[in-house]
């Protein structure tokens, strides 16, 4: 591998991917126009485009030329402030790398991801990960990714097992998100035949320095061992609900076809699949049982999108192709994403394999058609300050500003709408927490975090 990219670069990338969201549109597009170290110039208050600058910005981004208003750049600002005075990260490249073995990556790398291109300026700023660095410049040819739900029923967990194993003994590359269910088999079944290197592919919704779901840590070490754990959330960072979001969109970028097995009518598998149509991968899902609830999203796409029904693996493979084997063992090397505002998982919650928007639905945890959603009617800022609330110790609101990445005249009026819906609790030290009543959302056995602070 050719030299990597300069130093002064990675430190930038990484203390944007500190400060903003993955998906803040404003943070978005400064780097696409400024790259990445002037960018963190202004994210820090240490710089500021002038008018000339952000209308040609504009005149190159209309589409998002909203983002570059002088109002959008103060809010922005003022949102990313909490996040500036958090610890430096130019030690932090080698601290992890000593003490997990975890390296990183960035747009600037020579084996950086092709099929992120497709993303254009959405495309992450930077990848965290775990395994041999060489296996990235693998990813992307031959990547089949598997998801649904992560209350996957036999059939489900059978389907996937069958279908990714014999992908993977044929060479082709098998991409999930390491969540209960349909992810944690489609991920086993690659590790149990495949001939390829790397095995399989995982990406995570929290911080490269630890694994979550905490009961795949076995699997999720053996992953990383043979394969490799992915992630563009900072370390340290908790697996808030709204991550789970932003990481389908890089399952759905990085494979080349997506495959749903079971998914509920409202299901963060959906919100893979429909990135992934978005971006002209191919869709295709396991048809099941009517009276199923787990198989009423892959029913739904199959009705209302231009997705392949698939029942065997003959039929992915007249799908994908003749498969590519890129780092074979024992053998040598052979249209942009709509950029919300901060918050993007304002549309809903669920990971790659669980519970949260569908197509345009609102998440709701295992809903049907027509069933209110609990948290519908909440906006962008009142979602992230909930997903913020810790579930065991209360915490004062300022503390909430740097887990969610708002300012606290943003935190302070999204808490008063969520004590007065029930969903967040006000200690009488002025402390906050989630509302014990809301908890049961979190169910057992869930890849839903059970503390966010």
């Amino acid at each position: 591998m050719s030299s990597l990219a300069p130093a002064a670069v990675r430190t930038a990338r990484q203390r944007l991917m500190q400060i903003a969201e993955p998906q803040d549109s404003v943070a978005i597009v400064l780097v696409a126009a400024f790259g990445p170290e002037r960018a963190l110039a202004i994210a820090e208050g240490r710089d500021r485009p002038s008018p000339a600058e952000r209308r040609e910005a504009a005149e190159a981004w209309p589409e998002h030329a909203r983002s570059l208003t002088e109002e959008a750049l103060e809010l922005a600002v003022r949102r990313w402030q909490p996040r500036v005075g958090l610890r430096r990260v130019e030690a932090l490249e080698e601290t992890l790398a000593r003490h997990h073995g975890a390296w990183f990556a960035c747009p600037e790398d020579p084996d950086w991801p092709e099929p992120f291109l497709d993303l254009g300026p959405a495309q992450p700023w930077g990848l965290w990960g775990r395994g041999q660095r060489e296996r990235l410049s693998r990813c992307g040819v031959g990547e089949i990714a598997f998801v649904g739900s992560r209350d996957a029923t036999g059939y489900g967990t059978a389907v996937t097992s069958h279908l990714a194993g014999d992908l993977a003994a044929e060479g082709y590359g098998i991409l999930s998100g390491g969540a209960f269910g349909i992810d944690a088999a489609a991920h086993r079944a690659a590790l149990a035949t495949s001939v390829r290197d790397p095995a399989t592919v995982c990406f995570l919704a929290c911080g490269i320095d630890r694994f979550y779901p905490r009961r795949h840590e076995d699997l999720l070490r053996e992953i990383a061992d043979r394969g490799l754990v992915l992630t563009e959330v900072p370390p340290g960072c908790s697996p808030m609900r709204h991550r789970f979001l932003q990481r389908n969109r890089l399952i759905a970028g990085l494979a080349e076809v997506i495959v749903v097995v079971e998914a509920g009518w409202r299901s963060g598998a959906l919100n893979t699949a429909h990135h992934g149509l978005e971006w002209g991968r191919t869709v295709a899902a396991v048809p099941g049982s009517v009276f199923s609830a787990q198989s009423a999203g892959c029913h739904r796409l199959l009705q209302e999108e231009p997705v392949s029904m698939v029942t065997s693996t003959r039929d992915l493979r007249e799908l994908i192709g003749s498969p590519q084997l890129p780092g074979l063992a024992g053998a040598g090397q052979s249209p942009l994403l709509p950029m919300p505002g901060p918050g993007a998982g304002a549309a809903g919650t669920g990971a790659s394999g669980s519970e949260g928007p569908g197509l345009g639905g609102a998440a709701g945890a295992g809903a049907g058609p027509g069933e209110p959603d609990p948290r519908e009617g909440l906006d962008e800022v009142q979602r992230l300050v909930l997903d913020a609330l810790p579930v065991a110790r209360a915490v004062p609101a300022d503390r909430l500003c740097a887990v969610a990445g708002l300012a606290i005249r943003q935190v302070l009026p999204s808490l008063s709408v969520l004590e007065g819906r029930g969903l967040a609790q006000r200690r009488e030290d002025g402390t906050w927490r989630l509302h014990p009543d809301s908890r049961p959302a979190q169910r057992a056995g869930s890849d839903t975090p059970v503390d966010t602070v």
